[in-house]
């Protein structure tokens, strides 16, 4: 049983991030992502990092159904910005190659 029980743990956290590897950069330029690893002595460029989708601007196409005066179907896109801006503290998160997975902001 306890057995079973360590391999369920060990399932539930295969995808999650230790906190140990986990460093923290500032956002040098945006969309032109350019960032700067604390204690490395370069920045790294676009071609070296990935982000979070949560963190790049999406677009995401909607309908809408209107019932009054009329029945209407309107489509459309609606725009949601990136919520990162140059000089922003990231969490990132070493990748293979010199790459980085940049994971979220810092508050």
């Amino acid at each position: 049983m306890m057995g079973e029980a360590m391999k369920l743990l060990k399932q539930k956290v295969a995808g999650h991030i230790d906190a140990r590897d986990t460093e923290r950069a500032t956002l040098l330029s945006w969309p032109a992502a350019k960032i700067e690893v604390d204690g490395d002595p370069y920045p790294y460029e676009s071609g070296s990092l990935v982000f979070a989708d949560y963190l790049q601007e999406r677009e995401i196409e909607v309908t809408f159904d209107v019932a009054e005066p009329e029945p209407t179907i309107l489509k459309g896109k609606l725009l949601i910005p990136s919520p990162l801006q140059v000089g922003d503290r990231l969490l990132v998160s070493r990748m293979t190659g010199q790459r980085y997975y940049v994971l979220g902001k810092e508050r």
